[in-house]
C-alpha cells in the first residue's frame, strides 16, 4: 500500500474474489473501519458483513457501499473519516435531549478533561444546587466573621476566624458537593430511564448542533452509499436481492443471497443475545416511540410494510395471526426481514449503555396467566367463521356476542448494545469448510510497555505462522495510585469486559480463527468513549485500520510470495484438519449414545424412537429413510475411527476446538 493513495478516487471495479468481514464494537473506535473496508474492496467483493456496536455501524455502511459499488459507494465511504475529523462533527452526532443536557455536559467534560473537568462542569451545570448545599456552611462562616469583627478580645477574634476557615468554609464545600451529587443522582435516576435509559436518543429537534444527530445521519449515509432515494430506506431485501433487482426477487436459499448483513443486540429484559435480523413474528413496535428514535420516513416505511402471512399458513393460522395483530394495536408488528430497514437493527446494536437510549420492542409474556386470554380470543374468532378478518374493521365494530372479557397484556422489552453480550462476533458466517475467507478486525490495548509508534503499520499486527496467536492476551489492572487507587474500578471493569468478550477471546485463539484476525492497537486516548478526538488522532486510527486491511489482503493474496506461511490454502487446510477431528469426536459420541442399550428395562432404544417418534413426527417416510441413512453413515464413520491406529485429533492444530449443540443467537 502506498500511504499517499487516495481511496476516495480509487478504482472499485467489481473484483473476482469474495470475502466476509466482521468488525468489533468500540463506540468511536469505529473510525478504524472505513478505510480498512475500502482497502479490501479493491480486491474483494463483500458477501457477508457483520459487526456489533460501532462495528454494526461500519458493517451497515460497508454493506450499503457494496450495494452502491458501481455508483461510487466505496469512494463516498472513503471520505467519511475526513468528515468525522472536521470540527466537532464526531462529537455532535451524539445530541442529548433537553432534560438530559446537563448530565451529558458533565460526562463529556469528564471524557475531554478528566476528573477536574467533570467537577468543574458539575458545579457549572448545577449552581443553584451548589449554592443551596453551601448555604449552611456559608451562614456559619458569615456568623463567625461577624463575631470576629465584634469580638471583645484578640483571642475571641482568632477563635471566630478559625471557625470560619476550618468549619464554615469546609462545611460549605462539603454541602455544595453533596448537593451536586444528590442532584446529579436524582436527575440520572429519573431522566435517563425516562429517556429510554440513555442520555441521547439518536434523534433531536435541536438544529443548533449544525449536523444531524446520529440516527438520521446514519440513515442518510446508508441511503447515499447505496444510491437509494431518501423515502426508500435500505432494507435487508435490497441487500439479499442485489442491485438492480426487486426485493421480491430474494433467493429462497440464504446461501444464494447477494449479500448478508448481520449484527448483535442484547435483550436486557429477557437477558439474552439476538443476532439480527431475525425471522421472529412475535415482536411489535410503537410508532410513537419509534418516531423519537428514527427518522419519520423510516417509521412510515415500517408502518406501510407489515409482515405478510407465511405461504404455508392454513386459513385458521392466518386468522389466529391477524387476531393477535388486531389485539396488539396501536402497536404494529415489525416488518418481515426483507422489508426491515437496515438502520433499525443497526441502531439496536449500537445502543451504547447510558450514552444512547435503548430501543423498546413489545411482546407477550406467555408465562403470565393473564395472557391465556389470547387463546380465548382465538377460539372466539373461529366462531365468526373462517373468512372473518379481524383487521378488516376496527375492533369497536367487531361482533359483541361472546367476546372474552380480558385482553392479553403486551409488555416492553429493552434492546441495548450488542457489545454487552458479544463485542466481537467472530463466529458470524463461520463454516467448517469455508468457500472464501472471513476477515475480522479486532481492537485491543497495546502490549505491556508499548506505546503508539510513528509508523501506523507498526500499531497493527497479525499472526505470521500456525504457531502464532495461541498465547493468552493479558489485560492488566491499574497500578496502585498515590491519591486514588483505581484497582477496584479496574477489577469491576474487567468483570464486565470478561462477560462481554469471554467467548470471543477464546475463539480468537482457535485454529482457523486466529489466522484471519488483524489486530489494531489503541491506547486510552484513542477510540472508545473519546468523543472529542482531534482530527490528527482520527486520521491516525483511520490509517491504522487501512494497514490492518493490507495485512489481511497480503496474507491471502494469490500468487503466494515465497516464504509466506499464512495463506488462503493453508487456512483452508487448517479448517479442514480441525473439522475432521471435531467431526470424529462428535460421530464417536453420537454412535456411543445411539448404540448403548437403555439403562432401564422400560426404556426404548434410539432405533425404536426413530421407528415410532413420541413427538415431532417425520414429515413423511422419506424423512425417516434419510434419518436412518444418516445414522448408518455416522455409525460407519465412528467404526472407521475406532479401527484406525490413531485418532484424527493426533497432531491436530492447537488450541483444539470442540463441536457441540448451542442455541442460535
Amino acid at each position: 500500500m502506498n500511504p499517499g493513495d487516495d481511496l476516495a478516487t480509487a478504482d472499485y471495479s467489481p473484483p473476482d474474489r469474495s470475502c466476509d468481514i466482521v468488525m468489533k464494537g468500540g463506540i468511536t473506535s469505529g473510525v478504524v473501519y472505513p478505510h480498512a473496508v475500502c482497502e479490501l474492496a479493491q480486491t474483494y467483493r463483500f458477501r457477508n458483513v457483520g459487526g456489533t456496536s460501532a462495528g454494526a455501524i461500519a458493517a451497515a455502511a460497508t454493506a450499503a457501499a457494496e450495494y452502491g459499488r458501481e455508483k461510487n459507494g466505496f469512494n463516498k465511504l472513503a471520505r467519511l473519516p475526513e468528515w468525522l475529523g472536521t470540527g466537532t462533527n464526531l462529537r455532535s452526532l451524539f445530541q442529548p435531549q433537553k432534560k438530559t443536557r446537563r448530565l451529558y455536559a458533565v460526562l463529556l467534560a469528564g471524557l475531554d478533561r478528566g476528573p477536574k473537568g467533570m467537577i468543574a462542569a458539575a458545579v457549572g451545570e448545577h449552581l443553584p444546587a451548589a449554592a443551596l448545599g453551601a448555604l449552611p456552611g456559608l451562614a456559619l462562616t458569615a456568623v463567625a466573621l461577624v463575631g470576629a469583627a465584634n469580638a471583645d478580645s484578640t483571642a475571641l477574634m482568632i477563635v471566630a476566624v478559625a471557625a470560619a476557615l476550618f468549619a464554615g468554609l469546609p462545611l460549605a464545600a462539603l454541602g455544595a458537593s453533596l448537593a451536586i451529587a444528590l442532584r446529579i443522582g436524582w436527575e440520572a435516576s429519573r431522566r435517563i430511564p425516562r429517556n429510554g435509559f440513555g442520555l441521547c436518543q439518536g434523534e433531536s429537534s435541536d438544529e443548533s448542533w449544525g449536523v444531524k444527530p446520529l440516527t438520521p445521519w446514519l440513515a442518510d449515509l446508508l441511503n447515499d452509499l447505496a444510491h437509494l432515494p431518501r423515502d426508500t430506506p435500505l432494507t435487508f431485501g435490497h441487500l439479499w436481492a442485489g442491485p438492480g433487482k426487486s426485493r421480491a426477487e430474494v433467493p429462497k436459499d440464504p446461501g444464494d443471497r447477494w449479500l448478508q448483513l448481520a449484527m448483535m443486540t442484547t435483550n436486557l429484559t429477557n437477558r439474552r443475545a439476538h443476532q439480527l435480523p431475525w425471522d421472529s413474528r412475535e415482536w411489535f413496535f410503537d410508532p410513537i416511540e419509534f418516531r423519537r428514535l428514527f427518522p419519520p420516513e423510516v417509521v412510515k416505511w415500517m408502518e406501510d410494510h407489515p409482515p405478510p402471512e407465511p405461504d404455508d399458513y392454513t386459513p385458521a393460522e392466518v386468522q389466529e395471526s391477524r387476531v393477535r395483530r388486531a389485539l396488539m394495536l396501536p402497536k404494529l408488528p415489525l416488518p418481515a426481514p426483507a422489508d426491515l430497514p437496515a438502520i433499525v437493527p443497526t441502531r439496536m446494536s449500537l445502543s451504547f449503555p447510558v450514552l444512547l437510549s435503548a430501543v423498546p420492542l413489545w411482546n407477550l409474556d406467555m408465562t403470565r396467566p393473564e395472557n391465556g386470554a389470547l387463546e380465548e380470543w382465538r377460539k372466539w374468532a373461529k366462531t365468526q367463521g373462517e373468512s372473518w378478518d379481524p383487521l378488516e374493521k376496527p375492533r369497536k365494530d367487531w361482533p359483541k356476542a361472546g367476546q372474552p372479557s380480558d385482553d392479553p397484556i403486551l409488555e416492553c422489552a429493552w434492546f441495548s448494545d450488542g457489545g454487552i453480550s458479544s463485542n466481537f462476533p467472530i463466529h458470524f458466517f463461520d463454516r467448517l469448510v469455508p468457500r472464501w475467507p472471513t476477515f475480522t478486525i479486532n481492537l485491543r490495548p497495546f502490549p505491556l510497555g508499548e506505546e503508539p509508534k510513528e509508523n501506523e503499520r507498526d500499531n497493527t499486527s497479525m499472526v505470521e505462522s500456525n504457531s502464532d496467536g495461541i498465547a493468552e492476551w493479558w489485560y492488566r489492572f491499574p497500578e496502585p495510585g498515590k491519591l486514588l487507587d483505581k484497582r477496584l474500578f479496574g477489577f469491576l471493569g474487567a468483570a464486565v469486559r470478561t462477560m462481554q468478550n469471554r467467548s470471543d477471546e477464546a475463539l480468537m485463539r482457535a485454529p482457523g480463527y486466529r489466522d484471519r484476525v488483524a489486530h489494531v492497537s489503541l491506547d486510552d486516548n484513542e477510540g472508545g468513549m473519546n468523543l472529542t478526538m482531534p482530527p490528527e488522532r482520527i486520521e491516525a486510527l483511520t490509517a491504522r485500520g487501512r494497514f490492518a486491511a493490507t495485512r489481511l489482503r497480503d496474507a491471502y493474496a494469490v500468487p503466494v510470495p515465497l516464504g509466506r506461511k499464512i495463506t488462503w490454502d493453508n487456512h483452508r487446510w487448517v479448517r479442514l484438519r480441525s473439522s475432521l477431528a471435531v467431526l470424529e469426536e462428535m460421530n464417536t459420541r453420537f454412535a456411543q449414545g445411539y448404540e448403548t442399550p437403555p439403562v432401564l428395562d422400560d426404556e426404548v432404544t434410539y432405533a425404536d424412537l426413530v421407528a415410532a417418534p413420541p413427538s415431532y413426527p417425520f414429515k413423511g417416510n422419506w424423512q425417516r429413510q434419510v434419518a436412518e441413512v444418516e445414522v448408518t453413515a455416522i455409525q460407519a464413520m465412528a467404526d472407521a475411527a475406532e479401527d484406525a491406529p490413531g485418532s484424527m485429533a493426533d497432531g491436530q492444530p492447537q488450541s483444539a476446538p470442540q463441536g457441540r449443540i448451542a442455541p442460535r443467537d
